[in-house]
């Protein structure tokens, strides 16, 4: 895939607030086409949720603090198969989430693959007493929750 590089002052459908947010992801980020982003989702029989389509394509992975409490890696469109799959017996306990990241410790991140919602959960959760924690309604959500999270001792 052709990478371009894109930096936190280019324009495109993301608004300051958001900019700022994911100013550490958009250091080293790889910009990708409409066409190549759409190739790679059609390979998977869900459709992904439009906002984070819409914020992927500028970032295709990329791992940072998310605010004062907060670190995310998300993991590059390429490797989101791969990565479900190293999770596989935890996900088949949930399968209608589609994890796309984690922070640096055993947290997930992952959509609801029919209600596009986001959500957190632990990467060695035992579903039957650990839950899904709601992160956001959309990715621009799912960041400002992030964000906003301070850790309480």
């Amino acid at each position: 895939m052709k990478k371009t590089q894109i930096s936190v002052k280019t324009a495109f459908n993301m608004n300051n607030k958001i900019k700022h947010i994911v100013a550490t992801l958009l250091a080293d980020a790889k910009i990708l086409t409409q066409g190549e982003v759409a190739e790679f989702i059609s390979q998977f029989p869900f459709n992904f949720p439009k906002s984070y389509i819409d914020l992927i394509r500028f970032i295709n992975g990329g791992e940072g603090e998310i605010g004062k409490d907060s670190w995310v890696c998300l993991f590059p469109l390429a490797e989101l198969a791969e990565r479900n799959n190293n999770y596989k017996f935890l996900m088949e306990e949930i399968p209608n989430y589609f994890l796309i990241g984690k922070d640096a410790a055993d947290t997930g991140y992952a959509f609801h693959k029919i209600d596009w919602t986001f959500h957190s959960f632990g990467l060695m959760s035992n579903f039957k007493t650990d839950s899904i924690d709601f992160v956001g309604h959309d990715f621009y959500d799912f960041f400002e929750t992030l964000y906003n999270y301070r850790f309480k001792n």
